[in-house]
């Protein structure tokens, strides 16, 4: 009988084929071939950037620096953080709330002073971990050193100059029958301020301050909110005497007084410039009745005009005043208050051929227009204000070549003393002036 050998069969070797492509396919499953195989992960726990809404960081990121500081504004009461991961697999906290790589956390309130921000990063694997810090510095509020005032006003008596925040001295005139007064400050800003030595409310009216006769100084020191700023406004009140008064010269009420706009109510103004340019003058005046012991008289219409810079008067055209018909610069009524006071803001006065610089003015008891004037005179300006004044850019005419003294001028030849105006300030900020009208 024959004998075959196992490796010449054909079936044999099929077999064996077989046996082998199984053992192949199973070595290549055991090789991480198979889909069942897990991924790998990292211990990578560090930022690729970090970047705040507000402020910078110092020193600038890098990813292996974990401390930072960043400086605010005491503006800023909140900020937000950006961190971004440098394995995207790792996951990121900020202050202990999960934040996505690249996404901005949420607000993050500022106190006043240090504030500490935590980044935590950790990796893929899990337990690997960074943290960087960033320690927030929000700068405290900058106190005001403004140390002005938005108002001050008095209980009696009216300030000259009008009040404003950078001009700090004022005077101001009452009658004797005002034997005391009280001043209302209001700060400009949010600090503090004493009268007299006495603190005071902002807008609050003072104490009771006792006026003797003659003059009383009143002072108003402003504290800055930083405590450090200080401005000081000097108040010059004077009491007039009892029965000391001496009555006002009459004069003329020419030229052009322009009766007709004594029925119009647009006259009755404090300021009467209109469109009129020149340098600014701030004329009170006190009405006292020497029948009455020299009282202030309170209620009386006070009307005044005068000329332009250029010395035209509104209301008129002439060959001397041309083309001035219809209008109404520099004319105004005011009624005295209880201190016998009115106060226009006007400009100082030019000239013309003829007379010497002046005002008209014309008293009218209880406010009657409609009757004729109690008392009509002419107040006169100190002749080196005048000329200062006349030297100025704005007033071209240049001096007065026609009167060049009052001994000269046909109002006032006969004496001023009566007339004369008080000022006081320069050109850049204007004048005030002031005179009681005393009638009888």
């Amino acid at each position: 009988m024959p004998h075959h050998s196992s490796g010449s069969h054909p079936l044999g070797r099929r077999h064996a084929f077989a046996l082998v492509g199984t053992l192949g396919a199973l070595a290549l499953s055991s090789c991480g071939g198979g889909s069942s195989s897990t991924a790998a992960t990292s211990s990578v726990a560090t930022l690729a950037g970090l970047s705040l809404s507000a402020g910078s960081l110092s020193p600038a990121f890098a990813s292996g620096t974990t401390v930072y500081a960043a400086s605010v504004g005491n503006a800023v009461g909140s900020l937000t953080v950006s961190p971004t991961a440098t394995d995207s697999g790792a996951t990121i906290q900020v202050n202990g709330s999960t934040v996505a790589s690249g996404s901005a956390s949420a607000a993050i309130s500022l106190s006043v002073g240090t504030n500490t921000v935590t980044v935590v990063v950790t990796a893929s694997d899990g337990s690997t971990t960074k943290t960087y810090t960033v320690v927030v510095t929000r700068a405290a509020a900058t106190l005001s050193s403004d140390a002005t005032l938005s108002a001050l006003t008095l209980s009696a008596g009216s300030l000259s100059p009008a009040f404003a925040a950078t001009t700090t001295s004022y005077t101001a005139t009452v009658a004797n029958s005002v034997s005391s007064l009280t001043v209302s400050a209001t700060l400009a800003g949010s600090g503090s301020l004493k009268i007299n030595g006495s603190t005071v409310s902002s807008g609050a009216a003072s104490g009771s301050i006792a006026l003797s006769v003659g003059s009383n100084t009143v002072t108003v020191v402003v504290t800055a909110a930083d405590g450090v700023s200080t401005q000081t406004y000097t108040l010059t009140v004077t009491r007039s005497a009892a029965g000391s008064c001496t009555l006002t010269a009459t004069e003329t009420d020419g030229p052009y007084p322009l009766y007709a706009i004594l029925t119009n109510s647009a006259i009755v103004r404090s300021d009467i410039r209109e469109s009129k340019t020149g340098v600014p003058l701030t004329l009170t005046l006190t009405v006292l009745s020497t029948g009455s012991n020299c009282a202030a008289i309170s209620g009386a219409g006070i009307y005044i005009w005068h000329c332009d810079k250029d010395g035209l008067y509104s209301g008129y055209s002439t060959s001397n005043n041309a083309g001035q018909s219809g209008l109404t610069y520099l004319r105004g009524i005011q009624v005295t208050d209880s201190n016998g006071q009115v106060t226009f803001t006007t400009i100082y006065p030019g000239w013309y051929a003829g007379r010497i610089t002046h005002i008209h003015v014309q008293v009218y008891l209880n406010d009657n227009l409609a009757v004729s004037a109690t008392a009509t005179t002419q107040l006169a300006f100190p002749q080196t204000i005048t000329t200062a004044v006349y030297n100025s850019a704005l007033y071209t005419k240049g001096q007065n070549t026609s009167v060049t003294s009052f001994s000269a001028d046909n109002v006032f030849s006969d004496g001023t003393s009566t007339e004369m105006l008080t000022l006081s300030g320069d050109l850049s900020t204007g004048y005030s002036a002031n005179m009681t009208i005393s009638i009888a």
